[in-house]
């Protein structure tokens, strides 16, 4: 099991975060094919409310034991991929090494390809 911090910024401006707390690394298919991909087709900030409430874990919470951090812009539709950290001494978050070229967009690209073929 994986667990990533999201944080979205909905087609009406909206910043919010939650946690998905199962299957977040982009190979294992299910943050890209059942989250991400249908998030990205809502266009409609109601919607993607309504979306994220049903499939997250915990609105407006982080977990210090993220392996991962999504940062989603549905308004310019673009995703990144980022390793997460916690220092637990300063009870703070840090966006780590940046995954998205090494990883999440093989994982898409390997997606689009199968709905051609």
């Amino acid at each position: 099991m994986t667990r990533s911090n999201i944080f979205v910024t909905l087609t009406g401006g909206k910043k919010l975060f939650f946690v998905l707390d199962s299957s977040t690394a982009p190979e294992q298919g299910y943050i890209v094919e059942k989250f991400i991909l249908p998030l990205l087709a809502l266009n409609d900030q109601d919607k993607e409310i309504a979306f994220i409430h049903k499939n997250s874990d915990s609105i407006n919470e982080k977990r210090t034991t993220a392996s991962y951090r999504y940062i989603i812009d549905l308004q310019q539709k673009r995703v990144q991929f980022f390793v997460e950290h916690y220092n637990y001494k300063t009870d703070r978050f840090r966006r780590g090494k940046d995954l998205t070229e090494k990883r999440y967009l093989p994982y898409l690209r390997s997606v689009n390809q199968s709905t051609i073929i």
